[in-house]
């Protein structure tokens, strides 16, 4: 089954299969963009002050956003990254 994705601009947080990682880059997105909620075959794009726009593919989601899902991944993935450095920094730095 394929990995479901919400990713809310405002709050700079990606979920995957409902696990937040906040923090992540959300530049190249629209002004009014508001949210993402995919589940991995079907979902929607949440505006703000208009109406949701279905999504049923990885396509339509980038042409509705302007920036792709795998892109939307690779950038919570390169977050996570970030996040082990500053932790393994820290502890290196107790010792």
């Amino acid at each position: 089954m394929a990995a479901g994705y919400t990713v809310v601009k405002e709050d700079t947080v990606i979920c995957k299969d409902g696990e937040p990682v906040n923090g992540c880059n959300m530049s190249g997105l629209p002004e009014d963009f508001h949210a993402l909620q995919w589940d991995g075959s079907n979902g929607h794009v949440e505006w703000v002050g208009r109406h949701s726009t279905p999504v049923s593919s990885k396509s339509e989601i980038e042409s509705a956003l302007g920036v792709s899902l795998p892109t939307l991944i690779e950038r919570r993935d390169a977050r996570i990254a970030e996040i082990k450095k500053k932790e393994s920094d820290y502890w290196e730095a107790q010792k």
